[in-house]
């Protein structure tokens, strides 16, 4: 035994041994018993040397320590799969944090930590409890309140309309909290790459970008004492109940631990020693960030877990002669500062291209826990996952140094996939820094800008010769990831690129040819890309690097492909009028509620205080489409810790119904099962056969994942249309309609005898609604019934469908709702079904049973957005002008025909032309998914697109202008659609014309024509789409009641609508103060709406509840002044407010009314919105990706009642439309059904990065609507459809690219228009790669 021998360790439990009473040793062999275990030891010393302290393994965490908001916390005996958020979602007094995903990737969740003197914001719904020792924790509650006074993020977050539903604002804050932390004054650029890891469906992200650079170091920075300045209510502290970060207390919990070890060493040495006791034991699992668990989920839990990042060690970052090496514990955000850093300091272009890259992985909360080498170990464990780090790394020529008990040797990263890595330990990477004469590039080409998986990344790497352009040496790296498991090296092609002049076209032509034969891609399970598109990328990526080496000495026309398209700082402009004689009618003011969502007090479904003996619910969902289910297997399930029952069809009441679909006679409803019986069928994977019952959700959660099921398929899914057709499965009801005719002859006539005669075919896929709170439900026993809080758009059918379920009466069931998080259409029915299993277990167990949806199982069980499908046949003259249309529209109902929403398509086909002669046939498709629903403008958004494709088909036919053609068939005044809807007002000139002056359209076509012209791959397109729609009040009976308080002159008002981020209750209020006369709004409170308030009342939903609440508002406050009229007569004209109602109750005025209206019309709609749109985009041909440059939307919303709520509510409907007709898609397995983009990670709603970089709103001025509510029009759908102007600027950017290669003919984009869609309209073929 030598000096440098590795120390000596007890083979049964790894202690660290020493003699018991030697200082040294002397040659020779011992004996003896390890002091730890009693196991018999020999050795031999083969030399002296001195005996060293003897270090057992460290011991297990126990009690965890830390801080929340001033409070001193210590957590004993924790589950190791609890998560912070799980622990704070817990707590009474912090419900201001929100959760969603659970995977990190939606933002809701954020709060700030200090840890170790870092401050950095985290997904808590990531961070493991057990990692928080030590920590000092801020939610949004610990920055200000109501209370206490707002911090000043939360205030200028509402007072820029940056809070819709709410949902978000508080992980907003926290994200812009923590920034400023750590950087008091930071750039415009710094605040908007922060927010890439926060998801805001409502907003359009606009206002929430706007107020958050307000804190920029150009605008109104705090300074660093107002950051953390603590609120007060200036109170006395004695005596007060209330929970303040004046405050400190001492809190002790002990919770229910799962027997899982966690171990926190603060030594590589103890880390080892760990890892080699349990290895036998084949679950042991390194914990660092921790944040893997949010990509692969649900992974079986392990018996040991070693914490790594107290081990300095591992932290280690240290630069010499031109090596940078990073410890393996160092975090993504931390690398990212510390290749910056050096590589500015050096001039290390190849540290600074990893920079970027890393930046690109993930999103900024992630990366503040993810490390580099947790990162390449996701990668080890799951070839599929396709690892940034492991890719650029690689390309890099980076060496990884990873040690065992043995000591440490360094391997590639490639070799590193070969190990076995039970006993070994990432301790740190060597990151070479290159010669000046090396040229690096990475790429990572995605869904959308940020915060997602690649479709491909990249990595490359050579050197040239000095001052030439050849290559010297035969070190190249061409590197990619996502195309198959791990990475793929091209070794041939390096191969073939040695020595080899690149300048010439031999070489290029050469090493497509070499790469070409050795890439086969296969793609990624679950990201809807083809294989051509994979294969086609990593061509084009080689040839963006090859151009990049060659920088100046290729043609001009082919340089920008090298680099990505360069998006600048956002920026945007609103523009409304408002009448201040009519305030606070047309005020525009800030949302009433928005500093309380912002602060977290708010309060949603799941905010409110558990009940006694409460417990917990989840579904259990069939995984095959399609199937009979034969049998299920609940005794896995049953065995897991804290479940109480699981319920099934048979547990549905006999004189109930197995039905969460109500009967209603205005909407007929076919049943839909709450829960799949036993031998009966299937129709979608996702349908729930079973519900579990639990102590907790986590606990039903992971039951519901532990029930098994066996089926029997009925024959391979239908999942499309296209197959729906050719099965014959289009629902015979639709099948045989007859079509709607309308025209002063034969259609089909019409059309053979135009002059012109195109027909063709466009489609539009799903949407899911991706509301930030996802479907829940709280169902409470009660004495007479049921209460039921329920996130439903719906009060009344939540009421309906509960009863019916039960066998009870309606007046049983008491459905409230005080706010959603984000609905959209997606709560509109569906929510019943949540409703009715919550009601259900209520009823069984006899106890309080709440149902939280996780976002798997939401996105699964619950219907999106419907897909359509139109074949079409036009006539017109040689100027485009329409003369018959015939066409044949197909909707995916899913495998119910139960939305009539879905059908609105056919009051919207025609958008905002004219035509003679029409004939529509609506047909529904039934496909084995979900039943579809309404998502925002139902119907009208695919109308739209598809009538708007149907235009660029007639242009591009007759070779003509888009816009020409247009604006040459748009609607008149006076004349009538084809389904009877008289247009005696109609803007759609005046519209068009003051957009088309107010964009400067035609210098900005010029413009785009001119860089079309300058660059081969890259292009730009310019759209303008018109609108047109309608909007129909019959049948949506509203209810209010206001009531008046005598003794201050405050006023409730109460409805059965929901409040949902549109900014009804603030508009009520705003109606109710003109009406009645109040100065004072905030003497004006809206309650929770509820089935008791308003019974029998419509949806919330189609921009139309808004409207008609206010018509009930409107309709009690004449009855109430009315009664107040003679009162108020009688006194002075300075009588305030206060002074009329006290006298009214002296004098016995009844100071409460009930308000109701149902409008009726003759037409379809009472009214028309119109509004115009121009949006550029510029493409990459090479990759598909697509920035939107600028949008400029021209709306006639009437006379606001509120317009920034309004211009908000345009924004959010404009930026939901990008999601839909850019990056958001559905992919199913075609064998299952099963829905594989079911997550944040591989289902990407637009980020704050893929809104216009340049986002303008203007409302038309003196526009009142005559036929509107106090002259106001609807707003939260209508823009929405004209955001396929960015899809068509995209088709005319293909366009230009077609051209050059003789293809300029027309095609069809089907929506969505994603990156790979894009790509490949474009045509690409590697021969068309030039110098």
């Amino acid at each position: 035994m030598s000096e440098n021998a590795a120390p000596l360790s007890c083979p049964s439990c790894n202690a660290r041994l020493k003699p018991a009473q030697l200082t040294d040793l002397r040659p020779g062999i011992y004996k003896g018993n390890c002091a730890q275990c009693l196991h018999p030891v020999r050795f031999r010393a083969r030399a002296r040397v001195a005996v060293a302290e003897a270090i057992a393994p460290p011991k297990p965490v126990d009690v965890v320590s830390f801080n929340v908001n001033g409070f001193d916390y210590a957590i004993s005996n924790i589950d190791r799969s609890l998560s912070l958020g799980d622990w704070i979602a817990n707590q009474p007094d912090l419900k201001g944090t929100k959760f969603m995903c659970g995977e990190g990737g939606c933002g809701a969740c954020v709060v700030t930590i200090e840890r170790g003197g870092a401050v950095f914001a985290a997904n808590s719904c990531l961070f493991p409890l057990l990692l928080a020792d030590g920590c000092s924790i801020t939610t949004t509650e610990g920055l200000g309140s109501s209370l206490s006074g707002f911090h000043p993020i939360q205030e200028r977050l509402a007072e820029h309309n940056g809070s819709q539903c709410g949902f978000c604002s508080p992980g907003m804050v926290m994200s812009m909290y923590s920034l400023l932390k750590t950087n008091p004054k930071p750039t415009r650029k710094e605040v908007e790459d922060r927010f890439d890891g926060n998801i805001c469906r409502c907003t359009g992200y606009r206002s929430i970008l706007d107020a958050m650079m307000t804190f920029a170091t150009d605008a109104r920075p705090l300074d660093i004492e107002d950051i953390d300045k603590v609120p007060s209510c200036g109170g006395a502290c004695d005596g007060c109940s209330h929970v303040c970060l004046k405050k400190k207390l001492d809190i002790r919990q002990t919770l229910q631990s799962d027997g899982s070890l966690w171990y926190s060493p603060t030594s590589l040495q103890d880390c080892l020693l760990l890892l080699g006791k349990y290895k036998e034991s084949g679950s042991v699992r390194l914990i660092a960030g921790d944040t893997g668990k949010g990509v692969i989920k649900f992974e079986d839990p392990s018996a040991v877990y070693i914490s790594l990042t107290g081990i300095a060690d591992l932290h280690v970052i240290s630069c010499e002669k031109g090596l940078l090496t990073v410890g393996a514990a160092v975090t993504l955000s931390a690398l990212i500062q510390t290749l910056t850093m050096y590589g500015e300091a050096s001039d290390g272009k190849k540290l600074l291209k990893l920079a970027d890259h890393v930046q690109k992985i993930a999103n900024f909360p992630v990366r503040n826990m993810a490390t580099w080498a947790g990162n390449l170990m996701l990668s080890y464990y799951h070839s599929d996952f396709p690892s940034d780090v492991m890719t650029i790394m690689q390309a890099a020529g980076v060496s990884l140094n990873i040690a065992d008990s043995s000591g440490s040797k360094s391997y590639d990263v490639a070799g590193f996939l070969q190990l076995d890595m039970s006993d070994k330990v990432i301790v740190s990477m060597v990151i070479p820094y290159g010669d000046s004469n090396e040229c690096f590039e990475t790429y990572k080409i995605m869904s959308r800008h940020q915060n997602t998986h690649a479709f491909v990344n990249a990595g490359f790497r050579l050197a040239l010769s000095t001052a030439g352009t050849t290559i010297a040496g035969k070190e190249i790296s061409i590197v990619y990831g996502g195309i198959g498991p791990h990475t793929f090296e091209a070794t041939s092609t390096q191969s073939y690129l040695v020595g080899k002049d690149l300048a010439s076209p031999d070489t290029l032509k050469g090493a497509l040819s070499c790469l070409s034969s050795e890439v086969k891609p296969i793609g990624q399970s679950g990201s809807g890309a083809s294989v051509a598109y994979y294969k086609n990328l990593t061509l084009s990526l080689f040839y963006k690097f090859y151009l990049s080496v060659l920088g100046d000495g290729v043609s001009a026309r082919v340089q920008s492909a090298s680099g990505s398209i360069e998006r600048p700082i956002s920026s945007g402009v609103e523009t409304y009028d408002s009448d201040k004689t009519k305030y606070p009618l047309t005020e525009p003011m800030t949302k009433m509620t928005a500093t309380l969502q912002a602060s977290g007090e708010a309060q949603y479904m799941n905010d409110m205080p558990a009940y006694p003996n409460e417990l917990h619910g989840a579904f259990v969902l069939s995984t095959q489409a399609n199937s009979t289910l034969v049998s299920i297997d609940t005794e896995a399930a049953s065995k897991i810790p804290g479940v109480v029952k699981i319920l099934s069809s048979t547990d549905v009441p006999s004189n109930g119904s197995n039905n969460w679909r109500p009967r209603d006679v205005r909407e007929p409803h076919v049943p839909e099962p709450l829960l799949v019986p036993v031998g009966s069928t299937v129709e979608f994977s996702g349908q729930p056969f079973a519900l579990v019952i639990a102590e907790s959700q986590n606990a039903a959660d992971a039951a519901a994942r532990a029930v098994t099921a066996k089926y029997t398929s009925l024959g391979t899914p239908v999942l499309t249309i296209d197959d729906s057709i050719e099965a014959g499965m289009v629902f015979p009801d639709r099948e045989k309609a007859a079509p709607l005719v309308w025209g002063s002859g034969d259609p089909d006539d019409a059309y053979k005898t135009s002059k012109h005669q195109i027909s063709g075919e466009i489609s539009c896929g799903p949407q899911y609604h991706f509301y930030m709170e996802t479907q829940r439900c709280l169902a409470v026993p009660t004495e007479d019934g049921l209460d039921v809080v329920s996130s439903t758009q719906y009060i009344d059918h939540c009421q309906r469908a509960v009863a019916q379920m039960l066998g009870i009466t309606e007046n049983r069931v008491n459905v409230s709702v005080k706010r959603l998080g984000g609905g959209y259409g997606g709560k509109l029915h569906n929510a019943q079904h949540i409703a009715c299993g919550a009601a259900l277990a209520a009823s069984v167990v006899k106890r309080p049973v709440r149902v939280v949806m996780d976002i798997d199982s939401n996105m699964q069980m619950v219907g999106g957005r419907a897909s359509y499908l139109v074949k079409y046949q036009i006539g017109c003259d040689d100027n485009g002008v329409l003369n018959a249309i015939i066409m044949t529209a197909y909707a995916d109902t899913g495998f119910s025909e139960n939305c009539q929403y879905l059908f609105a398509f056919d009051k919207f086909f025609d958008n905002a032309y004219y035509c003679p002669h029409w004939k529509v046939y609506s047909k529904a498709c039934k496909t084995h998914t979900a039943s579809n629903t309404a998502c925002r403008a139902p119907g009208a958004l695919a109308a739209t697109f598809i009538m708007e494709s149907m235009m660029e088909h007639v242009a591009k036919t007759l070779n003509r202008s888009p816009e020409v053609v247009r604006f040459a068939n748009l609607y008149k005044k006076g004349q009538v659609t084809p389904y009877g809807q008289p247009l005696p007002y109609c803007s759609l000139s005046s519209l068009w014309l003051q957009l088309m002056t107010a964009c400067d359209f035609v210098s900005r076509l010029k413009a785009v024509e001119t860089f079309n012209e300058a660059n081969r791959w890259k292009k730009r397109g310019l759209s303008v789409v018109p609108l047109k729609y309608g909007i129909g009040w019959k049948g949506n009976p509203f209810h209010c009641l206001i009531s008046i308080y005598a003794g201050d002159g405050s006023v409730s008002i109460a409805s059965g609508s929901v409040e949902m981020g549109q900014g009804l209750n603030t508009k009520v209020a705003q109606v109710a103060a003109y009406s009645l006369g109040i100065d004072d709004l905030s003497l004006i409170k809206v309650k929770a709406a509820s089935s008791f308030i308003g019974p029998n009342n419509k949806a919330t939903g189609g921009s139309v509840a808004t409207e008609l609440v206010c018509a009930a508002v409107l309709n009690a406050c004449d009855t109430l002044n009315a009664r107040i009229k003679p009162v108020r007569d009688q006194m002075k004209a300075a009588a305030t407010w206060p002074d009329i109602v006290n006298e009214c109750y002296t004098s016995g005025v009844d100071l409460a009314a009930k308000g109701w209206v149902e409008m009726t019309s003759k037409n379809p709609f009472n009214y028309c919105s119109y509004g115009v749109t121009c949006t550029e985009v510029e493409l990459d041909i090479l990759t598909g990706e697509h920035e939107i440059v600028r949008s400029d939307v021209l709306y006639d919303c009437g006379e606001s009642i509120n317009p920034e709520i309004d211009v908000g509510q345009a924004q959010g409907a404009f930026v939901m439309g990008i999601g839909y007709w850019h990056t958001e898609r559905f992919v199913r397995d075609s064998t299952t059904g099963q829905l594989l983009t079911k997550n944040t990670w591989n289902y990407t709603p637009p980020s704050s990065k893929d809104i216009p970089c340049d986002f303008r709103i203007t409302f038309l001025k003196d526009a009142p609507n005559p036929s509107g509510i106090l002259g106001s029009k609807a707003v939260g759908e209508p823009p929405m459809c004209m955001s396929c102007s960015s899809l068509f600027a995209v088709k005319h950017a293909i366009e230009s690219a077609r051209a050059e290669i003789g293809k300029d003919v027309y095609f069809a984009l089907n929506g969505p228009a994603t990156v790979d869609a894009v790509q490949l309209a474009g045509l690409l073929d590697p021969s068309q790669f030039s110098l």
